[in-house]
Parts: structure tokens; C-alpha cells; sequence
């Protein structure tokens, strides 16, 4: 008995690269109204092909086809019936520019062949001809194979009658085996009809990717595109063996916040006269990569060029002549040691015990978490006599290093010019600013992802041009109540592959930077490479379907719910894999995991040192619950949960009192 295997088309065999089908209505319309041919308005038009393709199908109790409902649209608007073949045919352009295949499928109808017979049955408006065309284009169909559609046979997979349509015209001595996404129409339905069937749902759109497409009426359609380039660029990661949290992670939540940064700095650069952009070492490192396709597809005429840079070179170097600076770079954070903290300023615990006699640099004391106290002790002496002499003297070598590389990469030649960057405090920038000011050069702008401080720190704004794309904390305290520690996630999700940049040094006449390593050793093991690989592919997927006019594209909000939604509710793989990453709080301090398995005697020795926390600075609390035994687990959930709902608690005895004098009988 012939074997005959059938394929779904749309989200099985073929995929689009926009999130939702019904994206295409939105780029019909929009190109109908570039070619000057809509009358009506774009928004309206699409909503219509949407609302009368449903109806139709109800009235009709049958998939319409394209031209019934492109006629209905058209009577709807009270437009000439003659227009709706001009959008039929504008509506198989669009498909024909977005429709590729799935990756790896091609592999999988060929081995079909092996087996029999291949045919593919699909739930469309369009025709026959027309989707085998699609098949064809792209090498997954033959001439000889047959294609059914539901609007040309007159009955559908979805209301019943087509698989037993397709029978008949196969002959009943065939077996035939269904693939398809949808669990109803293509596996369930198919066995009512008397087929064996598959769910291959590998095509449809995870989490990450239906929230994208669930903002795309706000965002212009620009994150349904960014949807279903992360659809592909995911699949294709998976088809080369990728693991799913690392590829789902970086094609999704990361790919979407480096396209929409990247078109955020184009629209940044040309308000503020910007023609050279400095991506700096080492969150800038995939963030140009992904900006480089959205660059030239938007602004061409931009300059892109990668700087190495760290927080040691630039606020050490700077710090020699600004005693901000120098407070800020000595103020060490806990789980600091003495030894950490001073080879921030190149000194050395030995030496310091030698000349102010702090217990702190004793040699069996050097390698020990600082106290509160003794930081607060060891950050003072740094700033007094006899040590913050020489701390100015490294600091200025450091500082003349620093300034001789700049100079060489172009700061000081005159090109309007800015430092993208992820951010956060924004020392390094009035660190850089210094540095550039005392060489003459041109004020630089600084695009950051965000922004983190208190209103206290807005005072500091008018000296240095900070401009923060997804979040400003300064001005807006509340912006990540709902994601905490959002500079943690972003510096995971953009490591560098190389060591921080610890100094310069001069080789053959030309300044280069001294690295901690040559490899990110703990992160490329990992599989950075797999997560940037994603990120970046998603954003040269974006840019080969963005309008070169494209501007002003907002997806701030949905990519910060895109980061909530891993950092605060990841799936139990997630935080399994991602627990796992190598984190590295500070250049002298040890890699850690970034989840951290709570036990009692590591709390309690927290506690007794004055520390009121439970987890390691910048550890990750979901992760650090899913690692953790109870009851460390429910503490760590509980607080998240308070920390999740802290202002809608905070409003509630106003709303009770509010609720009890509305029933109140009046009087």
C-alpha cells in the first residue's frame, strides 16, 4: 500500500517573516499608500481585510477567497469593486517578499519522498496555484505534487470535510500522514477523517515572540517584524543544534532590544548632528554587530567604529585631577576585599599596611570580605595623605595612557561624535568627558541603554550629554519597579567574548589595550557565541524587510516587558541554563554563578558581617530560587512577588477606604 505524506504550509513548511499572518494586512496598506493608490486610510484598510476574511468565513461556512474578501472590503469603503484585484494582487507581492522556508524542513519533505507520495493541504485564502508557486520558489515542492487549499476546494481542515475531500481524490488505498502546527485543525482533525497525523509546532511563535506581536498595532508593525525574525533566526539556531534556552533567549529577548537600540541611536544621531558612533568594549561589542545591518539599511551615511575602553583606564585615569571621581572609584561595593579594592589604584595590600597600618591589609586578612566599616576606613585613607599622593601619580600615568589612545582612535578630530554604551551610573562618561576635554577634543554625546541613580544624580546631567533609551532612573524613580536589577540582565545578555580592557600600552608607534585575557574564557565556554550568534542574526533578518525610510520606530516598552519576562518569570530551563552563566561582579573578583544556591551558613555569615541581604550583589533572584532548597526558595519568591506588587499593596487601604465610602448610605 502507498505511503502519501501531507504538510500543513503556512507556520509547518513555510513561515513569514512577520509574527502573525495578519501582519501582512498592515504592510499591504502601507504599500497601497506609498504607491498612492489607498484612499482610504491605512489603519481602517487593514482592519477591514481582518474583520471581513472572519465574517465571510462564518456567512460562508467556507474559507473565503482573497478576491471574495478584498470585494467585500471594497464595499465596505465604499470603494470601486476594480480596486480589490489591484490588492489582491498587492497582497501576493507581500507574501511572495515575506514568505521563506522553516529551516531544516526542505530535509524532512525530501526524506518524505523516500517514503511516497507528497502533497500539502492548507487553510487559506489564497490559491492553489499561488502557494504551490510559494513551494516551488523555494525548492520544496515539485511540479507533480499536488497542493488543496480550503478557499479554492470549498471546505476546510479547521470546520471538517477537507482531509476526506483529499481522500477521495487521492483514492482510498493510499495511507496518508498529516504534519502540521495546530493541534486541532491539523492533528486532531486529520485523525476524525481517518488520517495519522504530527504536531510539528517547531514554526509557531514562543513567548518572547508573541509578545513582540502582540505590540505590533503600537509600534507600527516594526515588533511583529522583529517577531518573525526571531522565529527565524531561533529555528535556525535550533536546526544546528543549539540549546533551546540560549538560542530562544538571544533570538527573542536580546535580538529585540539591540534592533530597537540600534534604530533608537540612528534617530538619536541625526536630531543631534552625530556623525561617528563609538560602540565601547565590551557590552558594545554585540551591540554593534547588531547595530551594523540596521546602520545601513537606515542611516548609511553614519560612521561605526569599536572602542576599548573599561571603568579602570578611563574613571582611574580621570580620577587623578577630579576628586568625584576619585571618591566614586575607591567607595568599594560588598563582597569587596582589601586587595580587590586596591588594585582599582594599582596598589598592592602589603604596602598599604606599610604606610597606615589598616588591620584590614594584613596578609591573612587581605583576601577577606571587607566589612562595612573597613571599607568605609580603606576608601578614606585613599582619599588622605600618605596615600591619595600616590594614587594621583598612578592614576595620571594611567590618565596619559588613556588620553594617547583616544587621541589616536579620533576623539580630538573634530567629527561630532558618541559613546554607545549600556550605562547605568554614568561615571565612565564623566570620566571620558575629562580625559577628552583635557586633549582639546570636541563634547561627546552618550547614547546608553539606561540610566540608574536617584534624583539627586540629575544635578550631574547638565555637565555631560547622557541620553538613556529604555529606562532613566534619575528621572523617573519608578521606572524599573517592575524589573530589578535591569543593568544585571543587560551586562549578562551582552558580555564581551574578550577580558576587560585593563590599561594601553604602545607596540610599534600605535597605542592598543591591555586585556585581562584574550578570551572570555567562562563565557565562550558557556555558549556566549550561541546567544550573540541569535541576537545578530535577528537583527540582519530585521533589516532586509525594514523600510530604508523607516524612523522613530518605539519598542522601548515591549522590549523591557521582553527582559521582565526573562529575568523575573524565566521557564525552569531558563533558569537552569542561565543560572549557570559565568558571572564576574568585578575585574579582581571570581567568576560565580549568576544564580546563587542559598544556604544558611553562607546567610547567616552575611548577616554577621552586616550585610542585610540574602543573595550575592547582582546575583539572579528567580535563578537563585529555582537553585535553592526551602526555605530559601519561598523566601526568594515571596520577595520577588512583594517587590512585583509593592505599588498596587502600597494603594490598597486608600482603595479599601475608597470602596467603603462609596457603600456608605449618604446621610
Amino acid at each position: 500500500m502507498a505511503v502519501t505524506t501531507s504538510f500543513d504550509v503556512f507556520d509547518t513548511v513555510l513561515t513569514r517573516r512577520v509574527g502573525d499572518p495578519d501582519a501582512v494586512f498592515g504592510l499591504v496598506a502601507d504599500r497601497l499608500r506609498r504607491q498612492g493608490v489607498l484612499v482610504v486610510d491605512p489603519h481602517v484598510f487593514a482592519l477591514a481585510r481582518r474583520r471581513h476574511e472572519g465574517a465571510l468565513t462564518r456567512l460562508l461556512g467556507r474559507h473565503a477567497t482573497l478576491h471574495e474578501i478584498y470585494s467585500a472590503v471594497a464595499e465596505a469603503l465604499v470603494v470601486d469593486e476594480a480596486e480589490a484585484a489591484r490588492w489582491v494582487d498587492a497582497e501576493e507581492t507581500v507574501e511572495r517578499e515575506l514568505v521563506v522556508p522553516a529551516p531544516g524542513v526542505a530535509e524532512v519533505v525530501v526524506a518524505a519522498r523516500t517514503a511516497g507520495a507528497v502533497i500539502f493541504v492548507s487553510d487559506t485564502p489564497h490559491r492553489e496555484a499561488f502557494v504551490k508557486e510559494l513551494l516551488l520558489r523555494h525548492g520544496l515542492a515539485r511540479e507533480s505534487d499536488r497542493v488543496f487549499t480550503s478557499s479554492e476546494r470549498g471546505v476546510s481542515k479547521a470546520h471538517g470535510g477537507l482531509f476526506t475531500l483529499v481522500a477521495e481524490q487521492l483514492g482510498q488505498h493510499d495511507v496518508v500522514h498529516h504534519h502540521g502546527d495546530h493541534p486541532r485543525s491539523d492533528v486532531a482533525a486529520a485523525r476524525i477523517e481517518g488520517w495519522s497525523s504530527s504536531w510539528k509546532p517547531q514554526g509557531r511563535l514562543n513567548r518572547y515572540e508573541r509578545l513582540l506581536e502582540g505590540s505590533a498595532a503600537d509600534s507600527a508593525g516594526m515588533t511583529s517584524l522583529i517577531a518573525g525574525a526571531s522565529r527565524l533566526s531561533r529555528l535556525e539556531a535550533l536546526r544546528r543544534g543549539a540549546p533551546p534556552a540560549q538560542a530562544e533567549v538571544g533570538a527573542g529577548p536580546l535580538g529585540a532590544m539591540l534592533v530597537g537600540f540600534a534604530s533608537w541611536v540612528v534617530d538619536q544621531a541625526r536630531l543631534r548632528g552625530v556623525r561617528r558612533l563609538y560602540y565601547v568594549a565590551r557590552d558594545g561589542e554585540s551591540m554593534l554587530a547588531a547595530a551594523r545591518p540596521i546602520v545601513t539599511r537606515l542611516a548609511p551615511e553614519l560612521e561605526l567604529r569599536y572602542l576599548h575602553a573599561s571603568r579602570r583606564p578611563w574613571v582611574f585615569g580621570a580620577s587623578a585631577t577630579h576628586d568625584e571621581l576619585l571618591a566614586r572609584w575607591v567607595d568599594a561595593g560588598v563582597d569587596y576585599t582589601a586587595r580587590t579594592l586596591l588594585a582599582r589604584v594599582d596598589l598592592d595590600p602589603s604596602e598599604v599596611y606599610d604606610l597606615v597600618g589598616l588591620d584590614c591589609c594584613l596578609a591573612d586578612r587581605a583576601d577577606l570580605p571587607l566589612n562595612l566599616e573597613e571599607r568605609q576606613q580603606l576608601a578614606g585613607a585613599l582619599q588622605s595623605e600618605p596615600l591619595v599622593s600616590e594614587v594621583r601619580r598612578r592614576g595620571r600615568q594611567m590618565a596619559d595612557r588613556s588620553i594617547a589612545y583616544l587621541r589616536q582612535e579620533g576623539l580630538a578630530d573634530g567629527v561630532p561624535s558618541a559613546l554607545v554604551d549600556a550605562g547605568w551610573g554614568g561615571s565612565a562618561a564623566f570620566a571620558v568627558d575629562h580625559l577628552v576635554a583635557q586633549m582639546g577634543g570636541h563634547r561627546l554625546h552618550h547614547f546608553y541603554v539606561g540610566l540608574l541613580g536617584d534624583p539627586g544624580d540629575l544635578a550631574r546631567r547638565g555637565s555631560t550629554l547622557l541620553v538613556p533609551w529604555l529606562f532613566d532612573e534619575p528621572r523617573h524613580p519608578h521606572a524599573l519597579d517592575r524589573l530589578r536589577s535591569a543593568h544585571t540582565v543587560v551586562e549578562t545578555l551582552c558580555a564581551g567574548s574578550v577580558g576587560r580592557t585593563l590599561d594601553y600600552r604602545s607596540v610599534d608607534g600605535r597605542w592598543e589595550p591591555v586585556l585581562e585575557s584574550e578570551v572570555n574564557v567562562p563565557v565562550v565556554d558557556w555558549g556566549l557565541g550561541v546567544v550573540h550568534g541569535c541576537a545578530v542574526r535577528t537583527a540582519e533578518l530585521v533589516a532586509e524587510v525594514l523600510p530604508p525610510d523607516s524612523a522613530h520606530l518605539d519598542v522601548a516598552t515591549p522590549v523591557l516587558e521582553l527582559l521582565r519576562m526573562f529575568w523575573v518569570h524565566p521557564t525552569r530551563h531558563e533558569a537552569k541554563v542561565w543560572g549557570a552563566f559565568p558571572w564576574q561582579e568585578e575585574i579582581w573578583l571570581p567568576y560565580a554563578p549568576l544564580a546563587q544556591q542559598l544556604r544558611t551558613r553562607q546567610v547567616v555569615e552575611n548577616l554577621w558581617r552586616g550585610e542585610g541581604r540574602l543573595r550575592r550583589v547582582n546575583s539572579w533572584r528567580a535563578g537563585s530560587a529555582e537553585a535553592s532548597s526551602e526555605p530559601w526558595r519561598s523566601l526568594l519568591r515571596g520577595r520577588a512577588w512583594h517587590l512585583e506588587n509593592r505599588e498596587q499593596l502600597r494603594r490598597l487601604p486608600r482603595r479599601l477606604r475608597l470602596e467603603v465610602a462609596r457603600r456608605r448610605r449618604s446621610s
